[in-house]
């Protein structure tokens, strides 16, 4: 460096686009400032400690691009769900105009009708559009426990509408809010509506056009959110509506709103003492799904015939005929199907498919009964079908613990890692039902359809797969207890999985089992200091309350 070359002369710094505002002793909003070749964002820490307070809410796998969603989220097939995309979109854009306005699309039909991939095409084509204002996409089976509950969903909406640069001054106005009422995210639904998107929209309504925002607002599987707190799935999906149906009445909020959900009785309560502001699509034969299934095949089909150089001919007419009828309008089952027929590690397509057609015949009542059957059949192809089912189970039940999907699989792994070869021999075959890696090979649990849940955890429809919620509970205290007693060196003594063992082992530690003085020994040596003191105390506590001294057996 030349320490000896003069200082060069400053330069001019312009701003250009800054919104600059005091509030409560001066609040600045982020500002770009140019200098020669140069462009330097600014923004001084309030506003910054309010960008940051907001993502801490945000459940960023619920937006319908996230990287938890993926690149093979449900999406339609090419050329399928034509009429029924259609007239959303129809809606959509021209909806206002109608002689009597709907501000709300209530999208529902029973499980596997094709309800998140027609919400996930409709919000990508919106999205390329510029009319997607927000979207939040529930699922009670994703890696994210963020998505399954209702706290997330008025921050992350928040999120995304100040991503529009056309709705001029709102970052400013919501981030201010913020920074004057930190506490305003544990706030009921209705309030944070209220202060997080109401009230700044009605002070930035006449900064911009209207006819250059976005139009709606999207809102997939509703159904799927469940208990939040104290709050029961029911009254929280109750709270929700209220929201959303307050925000679609009020003036100021100029967006539509899609909601996808299946029919259940409390979403069915309150979207019919408002009929006259909702638009209900179900997705019933109106919509000729049975065209559309037979798109889904034959396209399917098609691939296979091509990546495993088949007959051109196969499979018969016949045959698609006879699966088209069996999926009854769900293309969950056509999807299963097809899945099933590519997890070449039982045969090959051919042999899948013959195998797949002697599972006709069993019970045919029942609005899922070909549902039903076909997973029946699948998870009768393990070599222990009611093993593999608690094994289903138990993963589903620990990836509720916590909303880091890829650590969390990988925790899950190392719990099941205690039967060395066992979870791969008994699940092995069920690929076409749950996800058990990724595409590098680490491990990542994913079911493809909460419909499966729903068939595992119903008795008169799984029969010999159903797992009781006593027999659910003991398997994981098992689990926990042989890992508790078999001692740490099976894994390694990482902070992530010290923490979330730990916490689960003060649920399921049990009383009356025996424990080792040398193993308890073992883990509180490996322990960090945090984990051992939010931890031991509530193990303690729990061994020993139903215990008295003498019966408490250490070897």
């Amino acid at each position: 460096m030349d320490w000896n070359r003069p200082l060069p002369h400053p330069q001019p710094i312009v701003a250009n686009n800054a919104h600059v505002r005091n509030v409560a002793g001066g609040y600045h909003d982020c500002s770009t400032t140019v200098t020669k070749n140069k462009t330097i964002h600014i923004s001084n820490s309030p506003s910054r400690q309010g960008i940051d307070r907001l993502l801490d809410h945000v459940a960023h796998g619920a937006l319908h691009d996230s990287a938890e969603r993926g690149p093979d989220a449900p999406k339609c097939h090419p050329e399928t769900r034509i009429a029924v995309q259609r007239d959303i979109m129809s809606w959509i854009q021209h909806g206002e105009d109608d002689d009597t306005p709907k501000r709300i699309l209530w999208l529902s039909g029973p499980a596997g009708s094709g309800k998140t991939a027609i919400a996930g095409t409709i919000a990508d084509e919106c999205y390329k559009e510029g009319l997607l204002a927000a979207s939040f996409f529930f699922s009670a089976f994703a890696g994210s426990g963020a998505r399954r509950l209702k706290k997330p969903l008025i921050p992350t909406l928040v999120y995304r509408l100040l991503q529009h640069e056309s709705i001029i001054g709102l970052r400013g106005e919501v981030l201010a809010v913020i920074e004057r009422d930190p506490g305003v995210f544990e706030r009921h639904l209705d309030q944070q509506l209220e202060e997080l998107i109401l009230k700044p929209l009605r002070k930035v309504a006449s900064r911009s056009d209207r006819q250059h925002w976005p139009r709606v607002v999207i809102i997939d599987g509703l159904d799927e959110c469940e208990c939040d707190g104290k709050s029961a799935g029911a009254d929280a999906q109750k709270e929700i509506l209220s929201a959303l149906s307050r925000a679609c009445k009020d003036p100021a909020f100029p967006f539509c709103m899609i909601v996808a959900s299946r029919p259940e009785p409390a979403i069915r309560h309150v979207f019919s003492t408002s009929l006259n502001h909702i638009l209900n699509i179900f997705l019933d034969d109106k919509y000729d799904p049975d065209f559309d299934i037979r798109l889904f095949l034959e396209a399917m089909f098609s691939d296979l015939r091509r990546r495993f150089n088949l007959p051109s001919r196969w499979p018969s007419e016949d045959i698609v005929n006879l699966l088209v009828k069996e999926a009854s309008g769900q293309f969950i089952y056509a999807a299963t199907v097809i899945r099933f027929l590519d997890n070449t590690s039982q045969g090959s397509p051919q042999t899948q498919l013959s195998r797949l057609l002697e599972w006709r015949g069993l019970d045919s009542s029942g609005p899922f009964a070909s549902l039903d059957a076909l997973y029946s059949r699948i998870m009768h192809t393990s070599p222990d079908p009611p093993l593999a089912a608690k094994y289903l189970l138990f993963i589903h039940d620990q990836l509720q613990v916590c909303s880091t999907s890829g650590s969390l699989s990988q925790y899950v792994k190392k719990l099941l890692d205690f039967y060395p070869g066992e979870p791969e021999y008994v699940l092995g075959n069920l690929t076409s039902l749950v996800r058990l890696l990724d595409g590098s090979g680490m491990p990542d649990f994913r079911f493809y359809h909460k419909s499966l849940l729903d068939f595992l955890a119903d008795p008169h429809r799984s029969s010999d797969l159903h797992v009781s919620k006593e027999c659910r509970s003991y398997f994981a205290e098992d689990v926990y207890y042989q890992i508790l007693r078999g001692g740490m060196p099976q894994f390694p003594p990482s902070k992530y999985f010290l923490g979330i063992f730990c916490n689960w082992l003060s649920r399921f530690i049990d009383p009356h089992r025996t424990y080792s003085s040398e193993d308890v020994k073992c883990w509180l040596a490996n322990l960090s200091g945090s984990a051992k003191v939010r931890n031991v105390p509530q193990m303690f506590t729990s061994i020993h309350q139903q215990v008295s001294p003498v019966s408490l057996s250490f070897k």
